[in-house]
């Protein structure tokens, strides 16, 4: 098979993002304490974060569902801040994320009893449950931007329009997977390119 443009980007791609994890790896190795308040307010672009002042809980989860129809394994939990209104529906300005399918099944199925409201969440203390926010703030490389288009069709008005996710109990990737990404897209691409130049020197000889 031979190599080209396609073989080059994802080479490239391959050295950015491994060459991020390294970064993330070293810069984000020890976890740090946060008030919601500054988290939200410096929007940082990594980091590994617990934070202080604000919680989640399901019952402000979205599911998002692929092409074929079947539910995604991602949930999505808009964060509240400490003190927020019960049944409040400011904007959002922290998503926590959390890859789980079980949940996933499940949060969709009570989600579509409640749009028709005939889900009894009376006595379903699990929904209500506040659980604390750990993990790492997902980057412009590590953020799905078509997840994100599906969370944003889903709450609307409820997701401010500058926002941070994190993911619920990620820590900083050992340095060693980051490298080893980082050498494969430093190879493809190489090769690529020598493939590249010789199909035009082929094609200049002709």
């Amino acid at each position: 098979m031979r190599l080209g443009w396609i073989g080059l980007v994802i080479g490239l791609g391959a050295m950015a993002f491994g060459g991020h994890a390294l970064y993330e790896a070293k810069v984000a190795a020890e976890r740090k304490d946060i008030a919601y308040d500054r988290l939200v307010a410096g929007m940082p672009g990594f980091g590994w974060y617990r934070v202080q002042g604000a919680s989640w809980r399901l019952i402000d989860a979205v599911t998002l569902r692929g092409v074929t129809g079947a539910t995604l394994p991602d949930v999505y939990v808009r964060v509240r801040p400490a003190g927020a209104p019960d049944g409040g529906d400011a904007p959002a300005k922290l998503l926590v994320h959390i890859e789980d399918q079980t949940l996933a099944d499940r949060m969709a199925g009570i989600l579509a009893g409640l749009a028709q409201e005939s889900y009894p969440t009376a006595g379903d203390e699990t929904l209500e449950e506040e659980h604390p926010i750990e993990g790492m703030v997902e980057s412009v490389l590590t953020v799905d931007r078509i997840d994100q288009k599906g969370v944003r069709d889903a709450l609307g008005a409820r997701l401010a329009g500058d926002y941070l996710v994190i993911a619920q109990g990620r820590t900083p990737d050992p340095s060693g997977r980051g490298l080893a990404i980082l050498i494969g897209g430093l190879l493809l691409s190489v090769l690529s390119a020598f493939s590249l130049l010789r199909r035009r020197r082929e094609r200049d000889i002709i």
